[in-house]
């Protein structure tokens, strides 16, 4: 069975090679490999191409170049697009796969009928050199489909693409790709996935290191406005599949806690107050607009205090 590992480059020319000898480094035989240059301003990509030039093993590399910077999402979705694999894997081109990341995850596969995703364990690489190994799922798996979407509710399994073999039909039954020009483009097509697929099963070895120190990442930045407006796109768009789910209920109280402690959070991040009221203005119409305005939160009070207290006096 071929499995097609997608690797974005932007921007990552100290840690690209490390990325690619981590991956003919695999003892796992049928892979593809799939690089992305989103036009990167360094020598990452060059580095790839002389990498690839020098290289005679099992791994077969395929190249794709965008002619503009497009992110992340079209990154991978351009590598969706051309990939030949049963299953799909994401890497970040700043960290690291363990040598048997693939054959633990493909045996996982095996031994669990095929399903939809399978993810892995995460190593969390400090910069001094230590190291945490993260599964927010206690090892469980999810075999229904109301597990699946009352997992991703509850943070109970990883939302990030990465560390997860994905079945190809996942992109294709519903066109589900990433969505392109968003930030949290993980948050988004998480949550679109978990609305339909029936089964998460979890791998017991790490199969993904993941680089905490790396400054430079495609996906570690701060907050800013780009990335408030796309959190509050996602929970519009997420307030459409009401009807649509295992688990309206749960649904409603997810979207009215992620609204109101996003208002939390851009108070805390030093937001200016006429920022602060415009997404005060989006998050009351979206809890109106939703009927939400009596649903209950497992949210901490404080968060709720401050939304109650800034929609009182600004608005």
């Amino acid at each position: 069975m071929k499995i097609s590992i997608i690797v974005p480059i932007y921007n990552v020319e100290k840690y690209i090679k490390r990325c690619l000898q981590s991956i003919i480094h695999q003892d796992y035989e049928d892979i593809e490999c799939i690089l992305v240059n989103d036009c990167t301003t360094d020598k990452s990509f060059s580095i790839a191409k002389d990498f690839v030039s020098n290289y005679t093993g099992k791994v077969h590399f395929d190249f794709i170049e965008h002619e503009k910077n497009m992110g992340l999402s079209a990154a991978r979705n351009s590598g969706i697009r051309i990939s030949s694999g049963e299953y799909i894997y994401f890497l970040d081109s700043d960290d690291e796969l363990p040598p048997k990341a693939i054959s633990y995850l493909v045996e996982t596969l095996e031994n669990n009928n095929y399903p939809e995703v399978v993810m892995g364990i995460t190593r969390r690489m400090k910069a001094d050199g230590s190291f945490e190994d993260k599964s927010s799922t206690n090892l469980n798996s999810f075999t229904t489909n109301r597990d699946v979407f009352g997992g991703y509710l509850n943070n109970d399994w990883y939302i990030i693409a990465c560390n997860k073999l994905i079945r190809k039909d996942v992109f294709f039954t519903r066109n589900l790709y990433f969505k392109e020009g968003i930030t949290h483009e993980d948050v988004l097509w998480s949550f679109e996935v978990s609305t339909y697929i029936k089964s998460i099963i979890v791998c017991p070895q790490v199969t993904y290191i993941y680089y905490l120190s790396d400054d430079n990442s495609i996906s570690r930045s701060s907050l800013t406005k780009k990335r408030v407006d796309d959190l509050m796109y996602i929970l519009e768009r997420k307030a459409e599949y009401f009807g649509k789910t295992s688990d309206d209920k749960g649904l409603s109280k997810h979207i009215k806690g992620n609204a109101i402690t996003l208002i939390y959070t851009i108070v805390r991040n030093g937001f200016k107050k006429k920022e602060i009221v415009g997404f005060l203005s989006q998050v009351d119409e979206l809890i109106r607009k939703n009927k939400l305005q009596n649903e209950t939160t497992s949210i901490p009070f404080y968060h709720i205090f401050v939304y109650r207290i800034l929609k009182f006096l600004w608005l």
